[in-house]
């Protein structure tokens, strides 16, 4: 299948249920991505126009407009249902984000139309990460940011997928410990969430970041890496809610999920970033100009 298809199916299943999978909080959305960004710049970003590339539910675009830091905050993503969460999360933080259904190695916006572009989690998604930061660049008026977070690096990897594997190898013991089968509704989800797997088509280093916006006509550009126990503690969670979705529905799990998630990427900012090996940390942090 063509990875583009495959993503675009993909999300388009996962727009209903990825908000509860990676607790995205939509009540405090606005302080959340002050704060997310303020810790990869320096400072809370202002922006005349944003853009967020590849949305998904979106976290940037809708969490700019919230926060203030942005007079327009747009968004565009290759899934037709992740587009219409986003519509729908935008109105329940009131707020307005012109939304576009697009390709993010083809942007359909003129040079040079914004001031700052977020790309959060969306370049291990496209087949061709030096064309979405070449269509970036285009994008970008002289002067202005890219920032681009949550792309995972090889040994990031690694370690969810262990921490996560062994979740699921506890969860099968207890099943088959109780007797318990898999129905065709829990066969069919277990496609999908290998389908999910396969949708991730990269994981970068650092270097190989800072190559990419080189070559795609970036002059100033500053890439490392951040969050360890935050991004496995988000994987358990991922799983765990995939696995038995009632505990979405069940405000004191959710609100023990959102307490764990809140203690290590706070454990992370204050000790992990600092003592924990780059080449062991999760996520790449980028700010390009």
């Amino acid at each position: 299948m063509d990875p583009k298809e495959l993503n675009a199916l993909v999300h388009d299943r996962e727009a209903a249920f990825y908000d509860d999978r990676f607790l995205i909080d939509y009540a405090h959305i606005g302080p959340d991505v002050a704060r997310d960004l303020r810790n990869v710049i320096g400072r809370e970003p202002r922006a005349r126009r944003a853009l967020d590339v590849a949305c998904g539910t979106g976290y940037a675009a809708v969490g700019l407009a919230a926060a203030g830091l942005a007079d327009e905050s747009h968004a565009s993503d290759l899934s037709a249902a992740m587009v219409q969460r986003t519509r729908a999360n935008a109105a329940r933080a009131g707020v307005d984000v012109p939304l576009t259904q697009a390709d993010a190695e083809t942007l359909p916006y003129a040079d040079d139309s914004f001031d700052l572009v977020v790309a959060r989690g969306a370049l291990h998604h496209v087949p061709d990460p030096l064309r979405a930061l070449q269509e970036i660049r285009r994008v970008l008026e002289p002067g202005g940011t890219a920032i681009v977070l949550a792309e995972p690096t090889p040994g990031g990897e690694r370690q969810t997928g262990a921490v996560v594997g062994l979740a699921v190898k506890v969860v099968e013991a207890i099943k088959r410990a109780r007797g318990v089968t898999a129905t065709e509704e829990e066969l069919v989800r277990r496609h999908w969430e290998l389908a999910s797997i396969a949708a991730n088509l990269h994981t970068f280093e650092p270097e190989q970041i800072a190559s990419l916006a080189e070559k795609a006509g970036f002059e100033d550009i500053e890439v490392g890496t951040a969050w360890w126990s935050w991004i496995l503690v988000l994987g358990i969670n991922y799983y765990l809610v995939g696995e038995f979705e009632q505990l979405a529905a069940n405000r004191i799990a959710r609100a023990a999920g959102r307490a764990a998630v809140n203690t290590a990427a706070t454990f992370d900012r204050v000790i992990a970033d600092r003592l924990v090996p780059p080449q062991w940390r999760h996520t790449i942090q980028a700010v390009l100009r």
